[in-house]
């Protein structure tokens, strides 16, 4: 089993090599660090500092959506939906920015794993691209369903089919892929075929689309992770603002986990998810 456990973590001034304006409010910026790139894993995460002002006071948790670890660099996903974002997308190349990281527990990997499904809800895609990387690197089968409101809410589907993936795509409103849920298409295609026994789902989204792919390992009795998406002030346990309720508590285990310490990868079986 590849664990993804703890590894170097700290705080990082990593200069901004650079930053790509992928679709509207949508954006992909690649930083420099030696440390995070080659110590991060598949579904950890970073905290970072926008700027030195006391608006926003907290760092700003993202996924580490890919790495190169001989170059040293690493990437992030956002979209402008608030004060730090905003700020965010006006950095510049040649700038810097403070970063907390890597942080959490990311995907774990089994060895006999025969086939992964990637699913990504929205912005939910941006653990996914690392994480596909490094499945493909162990020599495994991955499928790949990404689903999102429009074709401008959709992102990083070239890095995937760049890296030789088979990619099923849903939209809302219809204007690239299917018209639908991912979900919907998902549990369309689970039915047409039979899968390895070995089979993992891994995904990342919004609650409301987590929820659906809780109900679908367990109507197809399938295993898999989860990448839960919420705010993470400290990165590190101290501000207990990021608690996820665990489904079955053993005696003496807590009621409560923390996404930052804990997750943000779950086992599906292993929490329960409000909203």
């Amino acid at each position: 089993m590849v664990g993804i456990g703890d590894s170097r973590k700290g705080f990082h001034d990593c200069p901004i090599l650079s930053i790509k304006n992928l679709s509207g409010a949508i954006y992909l910026m690649r930083l420099h660090s030696t440390v995070i790139a080659q110590n991060a894993h598949p579904g950890q995460f970073v905290n970072l500092k926008v700027n030195d002002e006391f608006i926003p006071l907290l760092r700003k948790p993202f996924s580490v959506c890919r790495r190169d670890a001989a170059a040293a660099w690493f990437e992030v996903l956002w979209k402008i939906v608030g004060k730090g974002t905003e700020v965010m997308s006006r950095l510049q190349v040649g700038g810097q920015i403070n970063v907390l990281g890597p942080l959490g527990q990311g995907f774990t990997i089994s060895p006999d794993l025969e086939l992964a499904i990637l699913v990504g809800g929205g912005l939910g895609v941006a653990p996914l691209p690392f994480l596909c990387d490094e499945l493909l690197k162990m020599g495994k089968k991955v499928e790949v369903f990404l689903g999102a409101k429009s074709e401008r809410e959709l992102a990083l589907v070239d890095e995937f089919l760049q890296m030789g993936v088979e990619v099923f795509i849903t939209t809302e409103d219809g204007s690239i892929g299917g018209q639908g849920l991912i979900t919907e298409l998902l549990i369309e295609c689970l039915r047409q075929k039979r899968l390895p026994e070995r089979t993992s789902f891994y995904s990342c989204g919004p609650t409301g689309f987590l929820n659906s792919m809780i109900r679908i390992t367990e109507n197809f009795n399938i295993a898999g992770q989860m990448a839960i998406e919420t705010m993470m002030g400290c990165g590190f346990g101290i501000c207990v603002g990021c608690p996820v309720r665990v489904r079955d508590p053993q005696p003496g285990e807590q009621l409560y986990k923390l996404t930052c310490i804990d997750g943000p990868v779950f086992d599906v079986r292993e929490v329960i998810l409000h909203g």
